[in-house]
């Protein structure tokens, strides 16, 4: 019989990611995966129409199609975006920018580069579990700061850098945490940058969630003070264009990373029409600058569930957590206060219909808790209908 060499790293190796493996059933309502539900619909098609426009004026020619993709001018408009909301003002350029297919794709590529077989990543659990599937996958070891229940999960920067040695080949840092929506203080983030840049290492800063966040509270605006950190960003999640694929790393033009970096970067590694679409959705934005990502829903729906938890747990004598989380970001982990660890909360929730990620594939978390991401403002009644029936079938307290 024919056996096939396989890299016993990857061979030998369960993945974590719940990407592509969520459960079926009768769902009435999807608050899964994490993508901005308020901006999707109009929006998109107005996008779309925009490129349709763009198409026409090139003669109907499809010249983003038809020749290979290039991000410089795509980087321009990323550069001019930044600069126009206060972050990177006389210094960020198109030079400070990488573009990648997904935010997913540099991490990737930053793992390649400051890993190897042995090596050792330190983060904290829970993260976003693909990129530990990454680490471990390439032969390289994760390590992690777990994030205390008792504590709510919160992040405590002395933690971390208790943990932290000459020893890890890079350091990493979710600002906002996913699942939990928590964000990082810039002066925690600007600890653990200098920490690691008196042994040369490289600290990367994944913003996947951070349009939810304020201009002032993203790690880009550390750059400048530390050639060290990159700070990860995506078009899936804030800007509800996960479908299209594209994110970008920003980084000092001091450090020399971004030219390392590029040369594992595939050739023309996202697409002409995301690109374009990109484009568009940043001229978009400018024209909502009070609030372009629609983050008042968002507060206002979070106060509202979170509210209503307390009120089901009041009712019903039960016990429905939230871990400790922001308002502003449309994500929130809840997890239940039982002995049984074999309590499976996802299982629940679809039991009424309701669809989120089981934590079991988390890092420090099991199948108690899961993540939810908020829905439209219109679906908050359904989401709040479903959740009251599922804390009726709960444990008692």
């Amino acid at each position: 019989m024919f056996h096939l060499e396989i890299n016993p790293y990857v061979r030998d190796y369960v993945s974590k990611d719940y990407a592509g493996s969520l459960p079926e059933g009768d769902i009435k309502l999807d608050c899964s995966l994490g993508v901005n539900a308020d901006l999707l619909g109009n929006c998109i098609f107005q996008r779309l129409h925009a490129f349709e426009q763009r198409t026409e004026a090139h003669g109907g020619n499809f010249a983003e199609i038809k020749y290979y993709p290039h991000g410089g001018t795509l980087k321009e408009a990323l550069a001019n975006w930044y600069r126009g909301n206060g972050v990177g003002e006389g210094w960020l350029t198109a030079d400070h920018i990488i573009l990648g297919n997904g935010s997913y794709d540099i991490l990737c590529n930053l793992n390649l580069l400051c890993l190897t077989r042995g090596k050792k990543v330190l983060g904290h659990a829970p993260q976003f579990t693909a990129y530990v599937d990454h680490v471990n996958c390439t032969g390289s070891v994760y390590e992690c700061c777990y994030l205390d229940r008792s504590d709510g999960y919160r992040f405590h920067v002395d933690d971390y850098l208790a943990k932290m040695s000459a020893e890890y080949g890079l350091f990493i840092v979710e600002n906002p945490i996913n699942p939990t929506g928590l964000p990082v203080s810039l002066e925690d983030i600007a600890r653990i940058a200098r920490r690691a840049e008196e042994w040369g290492k490289l600290l990367v800063v994944d913003e996947a969630y951070a349009e939810y966040l304020p201009f002032s509270a993203s790690a880009i605006n550390l750059i400048p003070s530390h050639p060290n950190l990159i700070v990860t960003r995506s078009f899936s999640k804030g800007w509800g264009m996960a479908g299209v694929r594209l994110g970008y790393g920003v980084s000092s033009t001091q450090s020399g990373l971004l030219p390392q970096l590029e040369k594992l970067v595939l050739p023309f590694n996202s697409n002409g029409i995301a690109r374009v679409l990109a484009q568009t959705a940043l001229e978009t934005k400018f024209e909502r600058p009070e609030d372009p990502f629609g983050i008042q829903p968002v507060i206002v729906s979070k106060r509202e569930l979170l509210a209503a938890i307390e009120r089901y747990n009041k009712r019903y004598g039960r016990n429905l957590r939230a871990a400790a989380t922001c308002e502003s970001t449309p994500i929130l982990m809840l997890y239940v206060e039982t002995e049984d660890p074999t309590f499976h909360l996802q299982r629940h929730l679809i039991g009424e219909g309701l669809l989120t990620v089981s934590c079991e594939s988390y890092v420090g978390l099991d199948c108690r808790a899961v993540r939810l991401m908020l829905p439209e403002r219109e679906q908050m009644p359904l989401l709040l209908e479903l959740l009251e029936k599922t804390v009726r079938t709960l444990p008692e307290r």
